[in-house]
Order: C-alpha cells, then structure tokens, then sequence
C-alpha cells in the first residue's frame, strides 16, 4: 500500500513539474515573440518605416493545458514621446507555441492614453480622452473540412459605444496552408520573411484564391458620440451635434443612389443614434480574383445592381 502511495506520489510530483516546465517553456516563447517584434520595430524605425516604437510588460503567463496565454501591464512607448499607452492585460485562447490552431480567439483589456500623453491636450480633451478605456475581442474558426473560415472583432469604448463586425469566407485552403506554414517557422524566420519583398506579394497572392460569403457590421452608441462631440465642439474643433445631423440628412436626402429603406434606415440612425446594422449575404461565395480583376465590377454597373448582388440589408435602432 505504502510502495502505491510512494508511486502516486511520483507521478503527480512528475506531472505537476512537467507541467511547470511547459507553462515556463510558453512563456519564454512569448518574451521572445515581444522582443523579436521589439527588434523589428527598431529595424522599421532606423529605415523611416515607422515612429521608434517599443512594447513594455509587468508578467507573462501561460497554461498550456487550457491553450491560454497572457500579457499583463502592457506600456507603448516612442522614442522622443516616452510612454503613450498603458494596457491592462492581453489575453489569448487557442495559440500554439509552433503550428496555428483551427480556432482561437484573443482579448485586449483597458487600453488608455497614458498621464504624460493625456498632460499634452488641452484640460477639458484630457479629462475626456481619460475617460476613454478600450476593450477588444477577436475571434475564429477554421473549418478543415471545407475550407471556410469564421472571424469576428468587437471594439469597445466604455460601455458607451462599440463596432463589431463579422464575416464568413470559403475557399481559404490556399491562405490557411501559408499562415499554417508560417506559423510553423522560428521566430527568427518568420521575422525575416515579414520583412522580405515577397511576403506581402505572397499573403495576396493566396489570399485572392479565397471568397467572401458573408459579413455583418453593428454599431452601438449610448451616448458616446454625443459626449464626444459635445467636447470637441466646445474646443471649437467641430460644429455642434444638431448642426451636423442637419448636414448628414441633407447629403442622405441629396444622394439619388441609396435606396428609399437605407435612407430611411440612416435618417432614424442619425436622427438617435443608438444602433446601426449592416449586413451582406451573397447567394454564392464572391471570388477576392473576380474583385481583383474587376470582372465582377464590369457585371455590377449600378448601385441597386450592387445592394441586390450582395443582398444588402440595413436596419437601425
């Protein structure tokens, strides 16, 4: 009995340090991919590419079990600028130390201005843009069987406001096989091809074999837009809300090409802007190389042609 319990005991001590040992392996993984783009950033700058940026953090954490990863106490800097973001964490479900997962999703929490940036706007902008928190949720799903992939965003500020969109592709073997494949690189290599002349040529090259079946975009305000331009109104920076809401109608009113219901859906959006929904729904998968080409464009001559083609609805509030 007692050589049984010696033996158990062996084996969740063994298990608890592999395990151990796996989280720690991940998150080394994860410091390394934060340095490398650090590198890359540095390397963008010194060409004229991009502004010196560099990306900070407090704790790195990983569950390889769950497939779950961390980044806690995320600060953006830019050399001359000094801090201009802070992030409270990023989260991510799905990934894969080497490979890419057929379904995964990520979270960005509470990202803000930082108080040396919010120090240079004027005290009524920074009082307001402090206010402001971010939050964001990414999601998808690829399905091997078929080729079709899933992905979905949601933009939050506040509880105020938020855009979120989705959207349904086929045929994406082609550009799943390539980012499968990149995935599976170092993160050495995968730098080096990032930064290559082809890889952008390569990315469209596959991803033009893909199709879009359909998509949807929502947009939810309780009040955001008005605080906003309450604010920047008083900053004198744009007209007062009901002055814009009166030229947004007359330019509805004005184009001959919407149709009557989208008009209608617009005017009740603009009139209380509460929620505004967009969708599209294509009777078969709209080819990215049709698009490319403009053959399908050469088909679709007329605005109506375009909203009956893709099905377009528009709903508000």
């Amino acid at each position: 009995m007692n050589k049984l319990v010696v033996g158990a005991g062996i084996v969740v001590v063994a298990a608890a340090a592999g395990f151990y040992y796996a989280n720690s392996q991940a998150e080394n993984a994860i410091k390394e991919q934060i340095e490398l783009a650090n590198q890359s950033y540095a390397e963008m700058a010194a060409s004229g590419l991009m502004p010196a940026i560099s990306i900070g953090y407090q704790d790195v954490a990983a569950n390889v079990l769950t497939s779950s990863y961390s980044v806690s106490g995320v600060d953006v800097s830019v050399a001359g600028m000094g801090q201009v973001a802070t992030i409270e964490k990023v989260t991510a479900v799905g990934l894969k130390p080497k490979g890419l997962a057929d379904k995964g999703s990520a979270q960005l929490i509470g990202a803000k201005m930082s108080e040396p940036m919010l120090a240079m706007l004027p005290p009524q902008m920074s009082e307001f843009v402090k206010g402001v928190v971010l939050h964001a949720d990414y999601s998808y799903q690829y399905t091997p069987a078929n080729g079709e992939l899933y992905f979905s965003q949601v933009t939050r500020v506040n509880d105020e406001f938020s855009v979120a969109y989705n959207f349904s592709f086929a045929q994406m073997q082609e550009l799943w096989a390539f980012a499968r494949d990149m995935s599976e690189k170092t993160p050495e290599e995968q730098q080096a091809l990032s930064m290559s002349d082809s890889y952008m040529t390569d990315v469209m090259a596959n991803l033009v074999k893909g199709a879009l079946k359909s998509g949807e975009l929502v947009i939810t305000n309780d009040g955001f837009i008005q605080r906003l331009v309450a604010m920047a109104s008083a900053q004198g920076q744009m007209p007062p809300l009901d002055a814009l809401q009166g030229m947004a109608l007359m330019a509805i009113t004005a184009d001959e090409n919407l149709p009557l219901t989208m008009k209608e859906s617009l005017t009740t959006f603009i009139n209380q802007p509460e929620k505004l929904q967009v969708n599209i729904n294509f009777a078969e998968p709209v080819s990215f190389e049709a698009v490319q080409s403009g053959a399908l464009m050469a088909e679709l001559q007329t605005p109506e042609q375009m909203i009956e083609f893709a099905n377009l609805k528009m709903v508000a509030n």
